[in-house]
């Protein structure tokens, strides 16, 4: 009787079972790195944008323009919603920003005039 090895078959199964967590970690990593990456843009761009607006109206052309500067830095693409209640001194302002499924939330106080 001869024996004959089926190495190549244990070779593949072994691979595939070895390399099948590799997807789903890939997944969770790109989430991360987007919630982390739209936390960063939303906490830093809401505070340059208040400290670079010489009015409060001004203060959403300098959020845009942070959050895209921010979102390039990280290499992401990144979409941003800003509303303050009210928006006049002593109101809120509330910078929201959406990076692939990741969204984040950053709320600042205007100062009084």
């Amino acid at each position: 009787m001869g024996e004959r090895g089926s190495s190549p078959f244990e070779t593949v199964a072994l691979l595939a079972l070895l390399l099948l967590p590799i997807g789903p970690v890939v997944l969770i990593f790109g989430h991360l790195s987007d919630a982390m990456a739209a936390e960063s843009i939303a906490r830093h761009a809401l505070r340059s944008g208040i400290l670079e607006a010489d009015s409060v109206p001004e203060i959403s052309s300098a959020v845009a323009a942070a959050v895209e500067k921010l979102a390039s830095g990280w290499g992401k693409s990144a979409e941003h919603q800003l509303s303050c209640s009210p928006c006049a001194p002593s109101g809120l302002a509330a910078l929201e920003v959406f990076v692939g499924s990741a969204a984040a939330l950053q709320v600042a106080g205007l100062e009084p005039e």
